[in-house]
Order: C-alpha cells, then structure tokens, then sequence
C-alpha cells in the first residue's frame, strides 16, 4: 500500500521535531538518526528515506522550525513603534525559551549545533541577516527613535541579546526574566537599546 502525500509530509515534520530535541539533548555528535528515528517513532529506513544525512536534517528542521515560529516572533501587523515591536518580540522570544520544549531546542540548535554542523560561514547566517533585516526595518520605520547607534547596530545588538538568551536557557535557565518581573526587565533592555 502507497503512503499518501499528507502521510509523508507528516512523518517529515516529526522527524523533524525529533531531530531538534534530539540535537538539543545529545548534541551534534550524539544525535544518530538511531535515536533521531526512535525519538519520531519510525524505522532507520525511514529517516534515510527523507534525509541523506545529518547535516541536511539538520538544515532543513532549522528551516521548517523558524518558519513556523516566525510569523509567532514577528507579527504581520504593523506595530506602532519600535519599542513596542522589540518589547513584544524579546517579550515573546523569552516566554517561549521558558514555556516551550520546542522552540528551545530549535533556538539551541541554531547557536550551539549548527555552528559545528555546517562549514559555510554564509549559511550560517542566513537566517540571522533576514532578522537583521526585519530588525533594521523595524527601527527605521520609527521616527521617533533618537538612538546614537545606526538602526542596523542596534539590531545586531538585538541578535546579540536573542543568541545570548539562548544560551542562557540552556546553561542557566533560571537566570532568565521571569514572571512577574519580565515586562519590567524586557522594557529597561529595550530603553537601552534605542536610547
């Protein structure tokens, strides 16, 4: 019996899921398409099947997992201002590093398995000069802010801040702002940013 379509786009997206929890937990070197196919639920054969090999999992899990929480991080509505947008954006990128297993592996493995999986520097950073640029725009559209640095700096600084609260919630989780104090902590970095 022929697997349907939708049959195959599923098990692609749970071995993706599985790949980035698995390369979360165990790393590069210990994430094997053995506990990557156990963790999703089918046979080697099927993980080879969708995937070559690691690098292009990896790749293609990365790309499937900033898509979907893409449009999460960066609303299609227009915020009113950059301060807003940045509040929400490092707002919503802490809640989801504290409350979602997921979006913690995925954010993990861009910046601690990815850099050990992939040679080319540019595809590294591919997906950070598209936030870059999403950043950027968001900063200039805002007239009103009076920052010394160029927009394109502070939305590296951004990216700065992103990756090191990333690894925050992997080596010391706790050291993240919490709730009650999140807001307050979120709108005094977002202050310094553009002031």
């Amino acid at each position: 019996m022929r697997r349907s379509v939708e049959d195959a786009e599923r098990t692609r997206l749970s071995l993706c899921e599985a790949a980035l929890m698995v390369f979360d937990a165990k790393g590069w070197r210990g994430a094997t398409f053995e506990a990557i196919s156990e963790r999703a639920g089918v046979t080697r054969g099927a993980l080879h099947h969708h995937f070559r090999n690691k690098a292009t999992l990896l790749r293609e899990a990365l790309a499937w997992g900033w898509g979907e929480y893409g449009d999460q991080l960066f609303p299609s509505e227009v915020t009113p201002d950059a301060a807003t947008g940045l509040s929400s954006l490092l707002s919503e990128y802490v809640h989801l590093l504290s409350t979602d297993p997921l979006f913690r592996a995925l954010a993990s493995s861009t910046v601690l398995v990815a850099p050990q999986a992939f040679d080319d520097a540019s595809e590294k950073g591919a997906g950070l000069d598209d936030w870059h640029a999403r950043l950027t725009e968001l900063i200039l559209a805002d007239t009103s802010v009076t920052s010394t640095l160029p927009p394109a700096q502070t939305a590296g600084l951004v990216l700065v801040l992103l990756q090191g609260l990333t690894v925050t919630a992997v080596t010391r989780p706790q050291d993240l702002p919490q709730p009650p104090h999140c807001e307050s902590a979120v709108a005094a970095l977002v202050r310094g940013l553009l002031s």
